[in-house]
């Protein structure tokens, strides 16, 4: 294809998909280079470049993440590419792309996006060269993150990569992590999840757990990231609730705490649960319905 001798307008229109700016970097080098020239404030108002495996749905997506203050609300996605394992039977409209020295299957639909294929090589292959493609054109300014959901996972020895994992229980991997590399979001969903002391468990930036009873008091206790999303099932001593929101609001630990919320489900407490004991635990005032809150001034720029 001959994109440099098409108008002006019909580039645009090309660009404006990033599924086409993905498949054209397996072009040759006046192309890149078009696309930089072209792209370039796009290019540098991306987000997150996403590689999610192990679900039904496996995929290269670009990411947006919406905030409210340090709240992630919505995230927005823009479809790239899709990912087809093994199982898949290359048929006569598929074509190979050598990339990073390794044979990859894509094929192309008018229906549906580009999907890519691993029947030549493992997923982890995968992952790498296209992370190393995608690095070498958009470089280190955006985030890779690669999203899995699996319990049994070999971890690809790539550098600038992002690790997501959704899985039962860190257990199942925690121990053969290797040092270079770091977990950014863990979502886990084993009940009796045992705690893992002495860890970098904990240090994971983001956590969403799924606990059950008192473990919910050791992840309390020990959690380091930036955010955590609790839920609880079954009865805990709720005032270690009220414990961690103190010795946090205090800065005596939790420093890097920035967003925080646990909710309790499946409570057998006939009493239900505390809320009024745990607020006041932590030192929370309730105002006055009749009186103005506090105001504050802030001087014309």
């Amino acid at each position: 294809m001959k994109l440099l001798e098409f108008p002006v307008l019909v580039q645009q229109m090309i660009f404006e998909e990033m599924t086409n700016v993905v498949l054209l970097l397996f072009g040759s080098f006046n192309v890149k280079e078009m696309i930089k020239l072209t792209q370039r404030k796009r290019l540098n108002n991306l987000g997150s470049m996403v590689f999610c495996t192990g679900s039904p749905n496996e995929e290269v997506y670009i990411s947006n993440i919406i905030y409210n203050q340090v709240k992630p609300v919505r995230e927005i996605q823009e479809p790239i590419l899709g990912i087809a394992g093994g199982y898949m039977k290359v048929e006569k409209d598929w074509f190979q792309v050598k990339m990073c020295g390794e044979l990859i299957y894509f094929q192309i639909s008018d229906i549906y996006r580009p999907i890519l294929c691993y029947s030549n090589c493992n997923k982890e292959i995968l992952i790498k060269c296209l992370h190393r493609c995608l690095h070498d054109f958009f470089g280190g300014e955006i985030e890779y993150q690669w999203w899995t959901h699996a319990n049994k996972i070999v971890f690809p020895e790539v550098e600038d990569l992002t690790i997501c994992i959704k899985a039962n229980s860190p257990k199942a991997f925690w121990g053969a992590l290797p040092q270079n590399i770091s977990i950014k979001h863990f979502e886990g969903y084993d009940l009796m999840m045992d705690p893992l002391k002495n860890s970098d468990f904990y240090k994971t930036e983001c956590l969403q757990l799924h606990v059950f009873g008192s473990v919910v008091e050791d992840v309390l206790r020990n959690i380091e990231g930036r955010q955590a999303d609790i839920t609880c099932s079954g009865r805990f001593n709720y005032s270690k609730v009220g414990n961690f929101l103190n010795r946090w609001k205090l800065g005596k630990a939790h420093h890097k705490l920035e967003y925080f919320k646990v909710q309790i489900q499946g409570n057998t407490d006939r009493n239900g649960i505390p809320k009024v004991d745990i607020l006041n635990y932590a030192g929370c005032k309730k105002l006055d319905d009749s009186r103005y809150g506090p105001s504050h001034s802030i001087p014309f720029a």
